[in-house]
């Protein structure tokens, strides 16, 4: 992520934490206030960290191109969140974590993009092939993207989770390929939509 691109990127986050903490929408800009503070710290910790962003393109070349998406990674422990969510991934392995896709652009193959880019980047960055993210119980959709891409659950939120007024959700791991088989054909691409 370039600098220039900060404000629609914490926008775009905010929104969708907004959305997913059942928030009314006069919250946005307070969110949109903390999202940028975050993203400013976490800026500060490349190369251990990057904001990946997918933009998209309706009709052809002649039309503007939009952010579709956003996903941040983190490559070791100097770039791993200081308070991480539960269930606690391992510090020293990659983790992927608030990627979000805008509600309009749904369902078209844009967060599997995100999650293969994020993947083919931590193949060239880290030397760790274990990737770590984290799931809401509730995404059905995201979980199931995740499943197919082979991540699997080896952890699951404490039930307690709710007494702080937060979802329940899923530690997953997945094992990445060498490097030169991490892009072979894809089948989700093709049946995204079905």
């Amino acid at each position: 992520m370039r600098e220039e691109e900060m404000d629609v990127t914490v926008w775009l986050l905010a929104e969708s934490f907004a959305e997913s903490m059942l928030m009314p929408k006069g919250y946005v800009k307070f969110l949109a206030y903390l999202v940028k503070q975050y993203m400013i710290e976490r800026r500060a910790l490349m190369p251990h960290t990057a904001t990946l962003l997918g933009f998209y393109r309706e009709n052809g070349e002649d039309a503007d191109l939009q952010l579709a998406g956003t996903v941040e990674v983190c490559f070791d422990k100097r770039g791993a969140n200081a308070n991480p969510p539960t269930p606690t991934p391992p510090k020293n392995s990659p983790y992927i974590c608030n990627m979000t896709v805008d509600k309009l652009l749904r369902r078209r193959g844009i967060g599997w993009h995100l999650l293969k880019a994020s993947e083919e980047l931590i193949s060239q960055m880290s030397s760790s092939r274990e990737v770590y993210l984290h799931c809401r119980m509730i995404d059905t959709a995201p979980l199931n993207m995740y499943r197919k891409a082979g991540y699997t659950i080896v952890e699951t939120d404490n039930i307690f989770i709710l007494l702080t007024l937060q979802r329940r959700k899923h530690l997953m791991c997945k094992v990445l390929p060498d490097s030169e088989s991490l892009f072979e054909v894809d089948e989700y691409t093709s049946s995204v939509d079905t």
